[in-house]
């Protein structure tokens, strides 16, 4: 036993040497990963990377915020060692003497097994269950603010968490997921996945062209990102063993594995580029890829076919001439009501088109001068519409319309016979002192 945490240590010792400073105080790793369903009681402390403390692993286990039983991992980035929980906001950070935390909120519950990851300097968390739906909601942590802010994203999947999530540049890969949304009894897994592209925003989906284990929820099955792979552990028919994503070459590889028991359940998990050492509870070391030839016991089994990534510049181009188009049909769509609805309007107004005797058309001399006497023999000189109306006798119409019709040709009829009379109009329109709203009529003899 000795003898493999030795060549453990001098492997990972030897690996980027020349990336140390003098003031690095840690072995380099790209993840740490401490399962807190494991005793620790007999495990063997000296195999813990170089800065990496008894200390330490201790106090993140007797942590209040441990809630979940996924495993804690730590980053170092920035010249800070941080701790993140799955399913809590919390990122700790080691003082030298003690965990402090550096998120402000009071949240937790929405990123249970989630994919916390680094990516040029800032930290992520995907996923990928919470609130009682599965979701690829891709969260960064501000360290000024100390709050997880979303990054806004176009054509996310719904109801969808990745088992496998893999980084790779500027894309994130989520394969073999599971779609849930548990208030409307959703829960089926899915055979192939979606890919996020960090310079576009987007989400698109990818098929996963290989032979599937059907009916079989892989929820939630651990997963390794590593940085030119991505391993999950796998049932493929009935062997279980591990799936390997190549990153560069988008295949699927397979192998059958005898180790794939310590490979779920382990105490502590080191990362480094495409290296990964399981310890089990007593401290005995198992690599997941066999480091100079990772690939020698795996069988291709598929390729990964993308879609054409969609981005956000073609989605705006999209989306304006959608708009037009829409636009256009409404503008169409309302030329052909309003050009109906005034051909019915005329219609209706030929069919109603009133007598000569509702249009007030007033005949020969001698009903005008009826009309003239009558007005002459009012007592008052200033008179209301209604007022006039009885005058011309046509108070008795039911419609107003037709009232003012009527009215209006009178007034004319009356007044082209006065002028020539008399040289002058006999009605004339004013507005009332009182209120200036109401409309009167003088009759000036």
């Amino acid at each position: 036993m000795k003898a493999a945490i030795l060549f453990v240590v001098l492997f990972f010792t030897s690996l980027n040497l020349p990336a140390q400073s003098d003031k690095q105080a840690y072995a380099p790793f790209d993840w740490i990963k401490i399962n807190p369903k494991e005793s620790f009681d007999r495990y063997a402390w000296e195999t813990l990377p170089q800065g990496i403390t008894q200390v330490m692993v201790e106090s993140l286990l007797a942590s209040p915020y441990l809630t979940s039983d996924d495993p804690i991992t730590l980053f170092y980035f920035k010249e800070q060692l941080i701790a993140v929980i799955p399913c809590r906001f919390e990122v700790l950070k080691w003082t030298g003497e003690s965990w402090d935390n550096l998120y402000k909120g009071s949240g937790s519950g929405f990123n249970c097994h989630a994919h916390f990851f680094v990516r040029e300097g800032k930290l992520y968390s995907m996923g990928r269950y919470g609130f009682w739906r599965a979701h690829s909601e891709l969260l960064e942590f501000d360290f000024e603010t100390g709050y997880w802010e979303f990054v806004p994203v176009s054509s996310p999947p719904m109801n969808y968490g990745g088992v496998g999530i893999f980084v790779d540049g500027d894309r994130v890969i989520s394969i073999l997921g599971e779609n849930i949304h548990q208030p409307s009894n959703v829960f089926y897994p899915d055979k192939n996945g979606y890919v996020f592209d960090f310079t576009s925003k987007a989400w698109s989906s990818i098929q996963l062209d290989f032979p599937v284990q059907k009916n079989l929820s892989s929820w939630i099955m651990p997963a390794y990102d590593l940085k030119d792979y991505g391993v999950q552990l796998y049932q493929l028919d009935a062997h279980l063993g591990l799936l390997l994503l190549h990153k560069k070459e988008n295949t699927l590889y397979f192998a059958k594995d005898n180790d794939f028991g310590k490979f779920k359940s382990f105490s502590v998990a080191v990362a480094l580029e495409n290296n990964v050492v399981f310890f089990d509870r007593y401290g005995d070391p198992t690599f997941l890829l066999h480091p100079p030839a990772p690939l020698e016991k795996f069988t291709k089994v598929g390729d990964i076919r993308y879609t054409k990534q969609t981005s956000s510049l073609v989605l705006e181009d999209w989306s304006f001439y959608l708009l037009a188009g829409l636009l256009l049909l409404m503008a169409v769509v309302g030329g052909l009501w309003w050009k109906k609805n005034r051909v019915s309007k005329t219609s209706d107004t030929t069919e109603s088109e009133p007598t000569a005797e509702e249009q007030g058309t007033v005949d020969g001399e001698e009903d005008i001068a009826r009309m003239v006497a009558r007005l002459l023999a009012h007592p008052q000189s200033l008179v209301d519409v209604h007022q006039l109306d009885d005058l011309f006798g046509t108070a008795a119409l039911e419609s107003l319309d037709y009232r003012r019709v009527r009215r209006s040709r009178y007034i004319k009829a009356v007044n082209q016979y006065f002028q020539g009379q008399h040289g002058k109009e006999l009605i004339s329109r004013t507005k009332s002192e009182a209120d200036k709203r109401i409309i009167l009529y003088r009759i000036s003899p």
